[in-house]
C-alpha cells in the first residue's frame, strides 16, 4: 500500500503549549479556554495536560514510535559510517535485512516482512531522514592495492620527503608554489562514458550514440603547478608514425608523438620533459622547481629524463606506490573534470553529425574544447589542497582516512603457510550478509538493556 501524506500536523509551537498547559495547572483555566487562547486543538491540549500532571514534558512528537530506540539507531550509523571508511560499505538492502535480524534476536516489536527478513523501505527512509549524515551514494571501486597501499606510514614517510624538499630546519620555504608542477597521463578514447539522460518512464532499456564498440586509446600528458599554470599537453597517438593534420585543431602550446600502443614510454617522456623545459624555463628561476609524478617505469627508470632533471634545476619526487588516487593533484581535480567535459563534447559532436562517427582526426579538437574548460586556475589549485602539497598540511589525513588500510592489514606467515584476514565471532550469517568484515563490524552492536515489547513503546 503506497505511503500518503496526512498534510500539516501540529502547527503550534511548544512554548505556547507551555504556556497552555500553565495556564490550565496553575491558573485553573478550563481547557476550552486554553484551547481558544493559546491556537492548540484542544484533545491535545487534554492529552499533554495528563502527561504533565503525571511529570512529564509536553514536547512535541509526532508520528509512531520508532521500532529501534535512539541508542540503538546510534550504533547503526556508527557501523554503517565504520564499514563505509573500511572500504566494506553496506548496501540498502543488507542495511534492511541486519536490522531485522537484530531485531527477531533481540525480541525486539516490529511489523518487518516476513518473508524477505527484511525490514521495510520506508523504515529505511525514516532512517535517514533521522540521520542525515549517512545517504546513499554511488560507490567508486577501489582495489585492494591501493586500499592496502595508502597507510599511514608510508603516508607519514611521504610527507617528512616533501617537508625535507620545501622547506629549510627552521621552517622557510625552498620552493614556492608557482615552481611546484604535478604530470601525470589519462587516456582518451572515441567512445564516451555515457550518462543519464532523460527518457520515456517504465522502458526497459535506454540507449547513448557511441562511436563504435571499442576505441583507440590517446594518452595526454598533463601538467599543473600550485600557482595554477598549465604546462600545453602532449597528446600520444596510437600509430606507427604520426600524421601533422591529427594536431590541427590541438590545444595552443601542445606537442604530438606516436606510438603503436598508445601509452606513454621512456623516449616519449623524455620528449615530453624538454618540453616542460623549453616551457617553464626552471634554470632562470632562482628556486629548485619541484615536479611530482608517479612510479610508471617511464618516468623512474628513465636515465636521459634524471640528467635532465638535474642540469636544469629540477629537482623529481615519485609519489608512494597506489596512494596516487588520494596524493596526486591531478587524479584529485584535474582529470575528472576533463574526463567529464570530453565526454560531453563527444556527445555534442555525433548529436550535430548524425550518422558519422569519431576518428582520431577529430580527438585534438574534442580534447581541446574539454582541456580549455577543465583547465582553470581553480581546477590546478584544488588539486594541491586536497593532496596537502599546497598549502602543506601533513596532518591532512586522520585514522579514518586509513581505516581501509588498517581493516585489510594481514599478518606476517611463515614459508608455506597460507594468509587469511582474522575477524570476531560472527553473528549473523554469511549468505544473509555478505563479508566476513560486515559481519564482524555488525556484532559490535549490542543488545538493549530490557527488550521493548509494543506496549513499552508507546
Amino acid at each position: 500500500m503506497p505511503y500518503k501524506s496526512r498534510g500539516l500536523r501540529a502547527t503550534w509551537s511548544e512554548m505556547d503549549m507551555k504556556r497552555a498547559v500553565n495556564a490550565v495547572i496553575v491558573y485553573e483555566k478550563s481547557n476550552v479556554k486554553a484551547s481558544k487562547q493559546f491556537g492548540i486543538p484542544l484533545e491535545t491540549l487534554r492529552r499533554k495536560v495528563l502527561i504533565a500532571r503525571k511529570g512529564d514534558g509536553v514536547e512535541k512528537k509526532l508520528g509512531r514510535s520508532t521500532v529501534l530506540s535512539a541508542a540503538d539507531e546510534e550504533q547503526l550509523c556508527g557501523v554503517i559510517l565504520q564499514m563505509e571508511s573500511q572500504l566494506y560499505g553496506l548496501s540498502p538492502v543488507e542495511v534492511r535485512r541486519v536490522v531485522y535480524q537484530y531485531c527477531v534476536k533481540n525480541n525486539i516489536a516490529n511489523n518487518f516482512n516476513e518473508e524477505t527478513k527484511m525490514a521495510g523501505r520506508f523504515w529505511l527512509k525514516g532512517f535517514l531522514s533521522r540521520h542525515t549524515e549517512i545517504a546513499i551514494r554511488q560507490a567508486e571501486a577501489t582495489s585492494i592495492q591501493r586500499a592496502i597501499g595508502f597507510n599511514k606510514a608510508k603516508v607519514e614517510k611521504f610527507f617528512d620527503v616533501v617537508r625535507s624538499v620545501l622547506f629549510t630546519e627552521d621552517e622557510k620555504r625552498k620552493i614556492p608554489p608557482e615552481n611546484i608542477y604535478n604530470v601525470d597521463e589519462s587516456g582518451f578514447t572515441i567512445c564516451q562514458k555515457t550518462g543519464r539522460i532523460l527518457a520515456k518512464k517504465g522502458k526497459k532499456s535506454v540507449g547513448q550514440l557511441t562511436s563504435a564498440e571499442k576505441g583507440k586509446t590517446v594518452t595526454s600528458v598533463c601538467c599543473i603547478s600550485a600557482a595554477g599554470v598549465h604546462v600545453p599537453p602532449m597528446l600520444i597517438f596510437p600509430r606507427a608514425k604520426l600524421k601533422p593534420s591529427l594536431m590541427d585543431q590541438a590545444p595552443a602550446g601542445s606537442i604530438s608523438a606516436a606510438n603503436k600502443s598508445g601509452w606513454i614510454s621512456e623516449p616519449l617522456f623524455t620528449k615530453w620533459f624538454n618540453h616542460f623545459i623549453s616551457f617553464v624555463r626552471p634554470r632562470d628561476r632562482p628556486d629548485p622547481v619541484l615536479v611530482l609524478m608517479d612510479g610508471h617505469a617511464s618516468h623512474t627508470a628513465n636515465l636521459d629524463v634524471l640528467d635532465l632533471a638535474k642540469a636544469n634545476n629540477v629537482v623529481l619526487l615519485v609519489l608512494p606506490s597506489h596512494c596516487s588516487h588520494r596524493l596526486q593533484p591531478l587524479d584529485l581535480s584535474f582529470f575528472k573534470a576533463l574526463n567529464s567535459y570530453y565526454n560531453n563534447e563527444i556527445a555534442t559532436w555525433l548529436r550535430n553529425h548524425q550518422g558519422r562517427s569519431v576518428c582520431e582526426e577529430q580527438v585534438a579538437g574534442l580534447f581541446a574544447a574539454a582541456y580549455g574548460k577543465a583547465a582553470t586556475v581553480s581546477n590546478a589549485v584544488k588539486g594541491f589542497e586536497k593532496a596537502g602539497i599546497h598549502p602543506f598540511r601533513d596532518d591532512l589525513f586522520t585514522d579514518e582516512d586509513f581505516a581501509a588500510a588498517a581493516a585489510t592489514d594481514r599478518p606476517q606467515f611463515e614459508d608455506n603457510e597460507n594468509p587469511s584476514t582474522t575477524s570476531p565471532p560472527m553473528n549473523v550469517s554469511t549468505r544473509e550478509v555478505g563479508t566476513e568484515a560486515q559481519q564482524s563490524a555488525l556484532s559490535e552492536m549490542s543488545p538493549p538493556a530490557v527488550p521493548r515489547s509494543k506496549e513499552a513503546r508507546r
